[in-house]
């Protein structure tokens, strides 16, 4: 970053206006960019779903706007989706309530389909004739240029059904932002190849997660051995190598943890940037390092429910819905047992146990004792540790690859706000 530039940046931030830039009612800006009306550069689409397309799409933090079937692995949509909106490649929708990283509801794109349905619920719409380079406008919602202004317009704190309450008519009449086409295209250029070079990471990372969940199936069910091994596996029951651990949080430990399928038993405010949990946790369970818990919740990737150990923390505190255990002895390895239940290989057991369809509070009906009683395949302790050795250098392969998006993610993040502010100016 040139000195001029850092220059520019701390008299923004002091609320000064620098030479060949001016105030706007939303910020400070180039003095050859307008503000217009949203409803200037897009019209509200409302086409019903008349041709009964079954592609109900949601939208996500990473993937934009993607197919139920394709994020969740099931439908969660409504059977009667006829009052839904069609959407077409390169059509946007807003989703207005909360979610991480999108305070103020996210903006997404049709890109990965042809075209889709989603909710009525978002708001939805496509650009105008006057608007020539509707990828500008994707970096820009992207970016939360549009927060400031929904924020004004959304009556704070108000929410129906967990959505932001704003209007249709106020959210087409914010105001944003309009650079010179040439302008608006060469930025859109060079924060769509930022995107390519993610995205080529991001393949990368899902073909090293794929070959790792194949090492898994391999090396943990005994198909492929180490060398050096050749010993029998035995069969065992939960209960005979785990105990169940329920002590409460007598100690007043704030640390409230949730199970994230990437980062396993994480601080809860960390996850959501907020506190989701109950203001009394005197009846939270306390966890150690080492310790297990499970979530007999349905999540992405995981049908029937998460068992993670904590690893980040010295202690913390879960929700006494979650099933917690630690191991007995040193006869069993705690990475090998981690590894295990990541792979999945619980699952046929407790699908036996549990009652298919019945659900309490969106948990899976399966009793503790049954749950204890699940049969689990085990080498010995050498070569549990060698497995776990393995399977643990896979998975720091993938810590790299993970740093290494998040880094470049970060950095987008920062373009995306010196280019389309116009603190940072193109060449033309």
């Amino acid at each position: 970053m040139t000195p001029e530039i850092k220059q520019q940046i701390e008299q923004i931030h002091r609320g000064e206006v620098p030479e060949g830039y001016k105030a706007t009612k939303i910020a400070i800006f180039p003095k050859e960019w307008k503000t217009v009306r949203l409803k200037k550069q897009f019209i509200r689409q409302t086409r019903k779903n008349t041709e009964r397309n079954t592609n109900v799409l949601t939208i996500s933090a990473q993937h934009g706007l993607i197919s139920q079937e394709d994020f969740f692995s099931k439908s969660v949509a409504s059977e009667n989706k006829e009052n839904y909106y069609l959407l077409y490649r390169g059509d946007f929708a807003y989703n207005k309530s909360y979610s991480n990283g999108y305070s103020y509801g996210a903006i997404k794109t049709l890109e990965l389909y042809e075209k889709g349905v989603v909710s009525p619920l978002y708001i939805c719409f496509s650009k105008t004739k006057e608007n020539e380079c509707p990828e500008f406008y994707t970096h820009y919602f992207e970016a939360g240029m549009l927060n400031h202004e929904i924020q004004a317009l959304a009556q704070e704190g108000a929410r129906n059904h967990g959505l932001l309450n704003i209007s249709i008519e106020d959210f087409f009449n914010a105001i944003i932002v309009q650079p010179p086409l040439a302008e608006q295209q060469r930025i859109a250029d060079i924060l769509t190849t930022e995107d390519k070079v993610i995205e080529l990471k991001e393949k990368r990372l899902a073909e090293k997660q794929q070959q790792k969940k194949y090492l898994m199936q391999q090396l943990l069910t005994g198909k492929k051995r180490l060398p050096g091994f050749s010993g029998e596996w035995k069969v065992n029951r939960l209960h005979n190598i785990v105990k169940r651990y329920t002590k409460r949080n007598a100690v007043g430990n704030t640390n409230v943890l949730t199970i994230s399928a990437q980062y396993g038993l994480i601080n809860q405010s960390e996850f959501f940037n907020k506190a989701v949990a109950s203001d009394d946790k005197s009846n939270y369970f306390l966890l150690e390092k080492g310790d297990f818990a499970y979530n007999k919740s349905y999540s992405n990737g995981y049908p029937f429910g998460a068992i993670k150990r904590l690893t980040r923390y010295d202690v913390g505190i879960v929700s006494p819905l979650y099933i917690c255990f630690r191991i007995k002895d040193g006869s069993v390895s705690g990475e090998y047992l981690e590894q295990y239940f990541e792979a999945g290989l619980m699952n046929h057991e407790i699908q036996a146990f549990a009652q298919e369809g019945a659900r309490n509070h969106g948990l899976l009906n399966i009793a503790v004792d049954d749950f204890f009683n699940s049969k689990i395949l085990l080498p010995l302790p050498e070569e549990q540790a060698t497995i776990a050795e393995v399977l643990s250098a896979a998975d720091c392969e993938i810590d790299l690859l993970q740093q290494d998006i998040e880094q470049e993610k970060q950095k987008k993040k920062a373009l995306m706000q010196l280019l389309l502010t116009g603190i940072v100016r193109v060449k033309v």
